[in-house]
């Protein structure tokens, strides 16, 4: 039977824990702002609502596309079809117990950074500034300034695709560079992180998070409409400077286009659509590969009903 909104609706309402919402612009909710309609909406507020949620999407073989923050990705402007799970504020919340720090998915990473900072654990001083959720940057191992999730997450507590509670400690996140365990395993979906950390004078945490802080500020286009870095550091290299070599910084295409002031940034200048964002993203790498021969991989994830075959080159990668 085909995903119904109307008796997804029905069903989900009945859950407690859940916001649900039908024909949502993903263009208010992604840092992009583009994106079509998702048909469903669903905005779990703890760990249950959402394990419910997942078992229920399993149980009638409904699409389920999981986000956090939404910072990290470009929406198609035909939308999402099926249900679209934020976690992000919804799934907030943040537990100590000695060096040890536990946050739900949906906890932006910024937050726990700040969080640490003030409970004098250090650790986190490379989170300052990263717009994403812990799950998130759990499933790619997200990381800056010489850190990264993988020095310091100790468990993580997932959702297999059967909808049990699992358990995955230590070596078994299989992280790399801007992988893990979670991103082998799409049907995974993390409920909460646990990370280790080391108590650490607390001017010195500050100061730390300051000077990243200050960097971020110089270097990047914090005030444009971006999802981050668009290419994944290339072995031996940087995305920026071989954009900036090419002669691609301050690219622009339509509404779209290359930040002037960091080459790393694909941003939209206001009003641009999510097909010329992602040509923007063809022109570069395509540009690149031609004058270099390096071919750049998308750190930023492309959600949706895609359809054109230049976008499926960009995600098989």
């Amino acid at each position: 039977m085909p995903f119904s909104p109307e008796y997804a609706d029905r069903i989900l309402q009945k859950i407690e824990g859940l916001t649900v919402l039908q024909n949502v612009a993903m263009s208010e909710v992604t840092r992009f702002r583009v994106g079509g309609l998702a048909d469903v909406l669903v905005r779990p507020n703890n760990s249950e609502s959402l394990t419910t949620l997942v078992q229920l999407a399993r149980k009638e073989n409904w699409p389920l596309t999981i986000l956090g923050c939404c910072s990290n990705i470009l929406v198609a402007d035909a939308g999402i079809r099926g249900m679209t799970c934020v976690l992000s504020p919804g799934m907030t919340n943040i537990r100590r117990d000695g060096q040890m720090l536990t946050a739900f998915a949906g906890t932006r990473l910024d937050d726990l950074a700040s969080y640490a900072a003030k409970c004098g654990l250090s650790g986190l001083e490379f989170a300052c500034g990263i717009p994403g959720s812990v799950g998130g940057a759990v499933v790619m191992n997200a990381g800056a300034f010489g850190g990264s999730m993988e020095q310091v997450v100790f468990r993580t507590m997932y959702i297999n695709s059967s909808g049990q509670t699992n358990v995955l400690e230590h070596e078994d996140h299989r992280f790399g560079y801007r992988q893990s365990f979670f991103s082998d395993d799409k049907d995974a979906v993390i409920t909460e992180v646990s990370m280790k950390l080391k108590s650490h004078d607390r001017r010195v945490i500050y100061e730390q998070m300051a000077e990243h802080a200050l960097s971020r500020y110089q270097k990047q286009p914090l005030t444009e409409l971006s999802a981050g870095s668009a290419f994944r550091r290339p072995e031996g290299n940087y995305a920026g400077a071989l954009i900036s070599e090419v002669g691609m910084k301050g690219y622009k295409r339509g509404r779209a286009g290359v930040s002037d002031r960091h080459a790393g940034f694909i941003v939209n200048y206001g009003g641009a659509s999510a097909s010329e964002i992602v040509q923007v993203f063809l022109d570069v790498r395509n540009a690149v590969f031609q004058k270099t021969g390096v071919r750049l991989i998308p750190e930023v994830h492309f959600i949706g009903a895609w359809e054109d075959d230049d976008v499926r080159s960009l995600l098989d990668y």
